[in-house]
């Protein structure tokens, strides 16, 4: 599950259809709480042999398998280390990790570096069928990313209309887009 989750969920998702709707809520200055969820088609989780590196109950996940769905239920607090950049996560590349960083003031900076799978991209857009095969299996899936605290300094996602979360939404269009359509980075500045 650890390297699903906090390497970047959007490029995994295209390799395994996976839902993600993830919340990292900035309790300290080295502490936050990451609760949410990743789902796939239990089609895909059978055959993938059901690895219970999907969702290890060490790093805070429970399992909830349906006729449709392999859900990943997760809740863990701990350092920003802890739950940004896992031992497990050693293979994936550091450009594509997300990261807590303590700034001052009561401020953290949290990215999430989205912009680092459009090179990725490249290759799937120049083939039609590919691209037309991908939209048909994200048709209805999303991606979302929030930050919260006590207040939302600034974004590159949305703010809620009580100023205490950012998020970004990721829809299939957003995910598997044309060359121009290039995602940007969910930076967030959050005080606790």
């Amino acid at each position: 599950m650890r390297g699903l989750l906090f390497a970047l969920p959007a490029a995994l998702a295209l390799a395994a259809c996976v839902e993600v709707d993830m919340t990292v809520e900035v309790l300290g200055e080295d502490e936050a709480r990451l609760t949410g969820f990743m789902q796939m088609q239990r089609q895909m989780y059978d055959m993938s042999g059901g690895d219970d590196s999907f969702c290890a109950e060490e790093d805070g996940g429970t399992l909830v398998l349906s006729d449709t769905h392999a859900r990943c239920e997760f809740d863990k607090t701990g350092t920003f280390a802890e739950l940004m950049r896992p031992d497990a996560a050693d293979d994936v590349p550091t450009e594509i990790q997300g990261e807590l960083t303590y700034l001052d003031s009561n401020r953290v900076r949290a990215l999430f570096p989205l912009s680092a799978m459009n090179d990725g991209m490249d290759e799937m857009i120049e083939d039609p069928q590919m691209m037309a095969m991908m939209r048909q299996m994200f048709d209805g899936m999303s991606i979302s990313f929030s930050v919260q605290g006590r207040e939302i300094e600034s974004t590159t996602g949305t703010i809620s209309d009580d100023g205490t979360r950012a998020t970004i939404l990721l829809g299939v269009d957003d995910l598997i887009s044309d060359e121009g359509d290039q995602l940007d980075d969910f930076e967030t500045i959050v005080r606790f």
